[in-house]
This record gives C-alpha cells, structure tokens and sequence, in this order.
C-alpha cells in the first residue's frame, strides 16, 4: 500500500493538541485531517478539525472493497461491449440473408454471376443473381418510367461506377440483372468485374433514377455511342409502343452490333447525290452482309423491343433503329439527325400535344460532342448549359438530356 504523506497525528495530552494545531496552521487548505489507522482497516480514528480541538469520530472507507466493486463493473462493462458488438454483426449477416426481396436501395447487396455472354473483343453482357434472400428492386419506388442505374463496387480500391441495367429478357429469373460492360484501357472497375470467373460475389446498390421519362411524351430521338446502347434500350422498353422512338447507335466495330439493319436511310441531296453514289452502294453491300449474318445479343435485344411496340402500334416504325460503324466509315451525320428532328416534330403537330425529348447517352466526348459536357455541382453531376452540335439546331419545343 502506497504510503499517506499525512502526518500522523496524537490526539492523547496537551502536547498532542499543540503538535495538532501547529499542523492545522501548515495546511490551511485542508477541511480535516485523518490519522492513519492502528487498529486495521475497520478501526475508527477520532480526527482533528480546523475549526475545533474536540476530537471527532469519523469512519475509515473500505478501500479494499471499493476496488473489488470497480474491477467488478469494468468487467461487466467489457462483457456488455463484446455482446453488443457480437449481436450487431449476428443482425447485420441476419438482414443481408433474410431481408425480404426489393428491401435494399441504400445498402450493398451481394450478387453471384451466373453467366458472361461475350459480345465482342471488349464488351460482355454479365447476367448475376442474388447471392442472398436480399435483392435489390427492379424499379427506382415511385419513378417507374426511369432509366435506371445501379453501382458496381469494387472492393479492393473501395470505388464505385454506374452502370445501367439492360431490360429483362422473356425467360430472365426476377432476380436477375444483366449488364453490358466494356472493359476500358484504365477502368478500374470494369476491369475488375471481367476478371471475375462464374460463381463469383460482386456487390450491389441501387437502383437510381437517371432521368424519369415524362409520361406524355410522344416523341423521342436516342443518340448512343457504345454501351450508351444500355440506357437506350431501357427507354425503348419504359415507352413500350407509347411514342415514337428513333435510336440512332454508333460503335467503333461492327461485332459489337452483328446482324444489324438500317431501319432508315439518310437523305441524299441532289447536289450530293454523285458523290454519295459509292458511298451508298458501300452501304448497301454493308446491309446484305448484316443479314446473311447471325443477329449478335444486342441486335436481337433491340429486334425484339421492336415487335414489342408493333404489337401495339399498326405502325411498326414506331421503333426505328439505325447503325453507325466507325471501322466501315459510317458515322452519324448532323443533317440526318436534323432530318429526324423536322419529321417528328411534324408528326407531333397531327397529334395531341406531348413531350419530344433527345437523348444523349454514352462516353464522355460523344455526348460533349453532341450536347456539351456534363458538369459537377455541389459534388453531383448535373445536366450543364446545351453545347455541342444540337446546339446549333432549332430546338423549339425538344428537351435536350444527356445520361
């Protein structure tokens, strides 16, 4: 036991008292001073106070029990923490297994692939499947006629991407999502996932609204370049035979689109007619080769969407689709372009009055391209002022929204 620094104090004879005072005066601070004990732990001691010589009995603390005491709450503390901590990871594991299906739109959720379909030298479409009872929802609540988005995480740098659901396929399991993803150059995240053998985990979250399409839209023009192809198919699957929709996709080779056919063909002046002779029969030669070939998953995907709108419609060109191929010089012409905008939007006059809409979805400079950049604001990407070649259009009565 530590020793007290205290004087012991004689509280016996005249002498005593003197010697207690004499040590009053040396700490003025104190309120009493307690003598040590001789008679063992539980002994009382008379005490000296300042303001009286009158010995006064006061009892000793049990210092040994109150230590007892103290180690015995730290202990139950420890076991309290180490419960907590054990029941919060057995509710967290509990929720990822048994939340009910469509429960999650904030947290990840662990998804298996269950199959990679190889659409070209650097696109592949994955099709995964809940690794658990908890899957995510097919449709963002309350926002149904959205392009949706979810993100792909990948778990050894801790970063996310979105990447946007490709429309489910006649016999596709409900809890089935399947994405088209390109594995760029510096992509982290795409890299990662076409690393990934069959059976293996990726997790999940979402799905977010990119853009809710109005429901009295009546015509809508679709820019895509490369895997832009995704959002424009989800677009063409929400409109579901309800207003024109003109897709115009453009790819660098052709196996991303095999099987391919123009559903239109672009307007020759006659000024250009001559020079445009060769071109065109380029063209054509380009479209019997597309036929005689097998249709490749996303030209299937896009042949199937349009029997979709033609059940509805008599008019089957509701749903026009047209190739553009960078390694067969074929490219998306602004006049055409152009061209589409002057005839829907003379389709429009003849019907009730509803929104035209033109989309630009796909990597960073096509849609700079056509629209202008997107900006970031506050930490979220925005929509930015129109640029680009629409820009230069006459708009009036079109909204503009790059994905």
């Amino acid at each position: 036991m530590k020793k007290l620094s205290r004087p012991i104090i004689n509280v016996f004879g005249a002498q005593g008292r003197q010697r207690n005072a004499a040590c009053a005066l040396r700490l003025p601070f104190a309120r009493a001073i307690h003598a040590t004990p001789r008679f063992g732990a539980e002994s009382s001691l008379p005490v000296i106070n300042e303001k009286s010589t009158t010995p006064q009995l006061v009892e000793q603390p049990q210092r040994g029990n109150e230590g007892s005491k103290a180690r015995k709450r730290l202990q139950q503390f420890g076991t309290f923490t180490i419960l907590f901590a054990a029941g919060w990871m057995l509710e967290d594991q509990r929720k990822a297994y048994f939340a009910p299906a469509g429960s999650s739109t904030t947290e990840f959720v662990k998804y298996t692939v269950v199959r990679k379909e190889v659409v070209s030298s650097t696109c592949t479409i994955f099709s995964l499947q809940s690794a658990t009872k908890a899957t995510i929802p097919a449709t963002v609540p309350d926002a149904e006629w959205s392009i949706n988005s979810v993100e792909l995480k990948q778990p050894q740098l801790q970063i996310v991407r979105s990447y946007t659901c490709l429309p489910p396929n006649a016999d596709q399991p409900e809890d089935e999502l399947r994405f088209l993803i390109r594995r760029e150059q510096r992509g982290e995240v795409s890299n990662y996932i076409h690393r990934l053998p069959i059976g293996a985990e990726v997790e999940i979250r979402g799905p977010h609204a990119e853009y809710v399409i109005p429901g009295d839209t009546q015509s809508a023009i679709f820019l895509a370049g490369g895997t832009g192809i995704a959002p424009a198919l989800q677009a063409a699957d929400v409109l579901d035979g309800e207003a024109d929709l003109h897709i115009l996709w453009a790819m660098r080779r052709r196996e991303d689109c095999i099987g391919g056919l123009n559903d239109s063909r672009a307007e020759t002046s006659r000024w250009t007619s001559w020079f445009k002779s060769r071109e065109r029969a380029q063209s054509n030669a380009t479209d019997m080769n597309a036929q005689a070939a097998e249709k490749g998953a996303m030209v299937a995907q896009l042949e199937s969407l349009k029997r979709s709108f033609a059940s509805y419609q008599k008019d089957q060109s509701r749903l026009s689709v047209d190739y553009f191929v960078d390694e067969e010089n074929s490219f998306i012409d602004p006049a055409r372009v152009k061209s589409i905008i002057t005839d829907q939007t003379s389709k429009a006059k003849e019907k009730s009055p509803g929104r035209k809409i033109i989309f630009v979805s796909g990597p960073a400079g096509f849609i700079s391209h056509w629209a202008g950049p997107k900006q970031w604001h506050q930490g979220q990407e925005i929509q930015g002022p129109l640029g680009g070649i629409l820009s230069t259009f006459q708009l009036a009565g079109w909204e503009v929204v790059k994905l």
